[in-house]
């Protein structure tokens, strides 16, 4: 079975309402914000795939316009050397390449050694959109659900209150 069907049957599986949409490549952030405005409203996601020098990985999920520097995350967070994974990592843990980076790869997680940090400010939104491990889709979900799709996988979700800046 094709990862975004297995994606899609556990979404089903927890009741979560979801609409996908499919549109031209978007591997950066301003490509996805370009694509946005045809789609129905929805909270826009930057998806970050981090490790510190201890070689613990972390997901990032935040509003596209929240401002992260990595050194005041890793201050907050106390992940020395906090930096970009490199792509096999992301590959051989996630499941994905980059430009799909999303909440969702975390059904790839097996080992579950990814911890997901997600900005409190998509709360705000009725939807936001992530790729289906794909990045020429997006899936539409309300952030509750998209928490308690990672809570389902046996994810501690992690708040980002605010911008974190230096």
């Amino acid at each position: 079975m094709p990862a975004e069907q297995k994606l899609y049957d556990y979404l089903a599986s927890l009741s979560i309402p979801i609409e996908t949409l499919t549109h031209t490549p978007a591997f950066t952030c301003d490509q996805a914000k370009e694509i946005k405005t045809g789609m129905p409203t929805h909270g826009l996601i930057k998806n970050l795939f981090l490790k510190d020098k201890k070689k613990r990985y972390y997901l990032l999920c935040a509003l596209y316009d929240t401002k992260i520097e990595l050194k005041a995350l890793a201050k907050a967070w106390q992940a020395p050397e906090l930096r970009f994974a490199r792509p096999d990592e992301l590959e051989t843990i996630l499941g994905v390449k980059p430009g799909s980076v999303t909440l969702f790869a975390l059904i790839n997680d097996t080992q579950r050694t990814v911890q997901l940090i997600l900005d409190e400010g998509i709360f705000a939104h009725d939807r936001i959109g992530l790729h289906p491990l794909r990045n020429d889709k997006t899936t539409l979900i309300a952030p509750r659900d998209a928490e308690r799709f990672a809570i389902a996988l046996g994810y501690e979700v992690h708040l980002l209150r605010g911008n974190l800046t230096d």
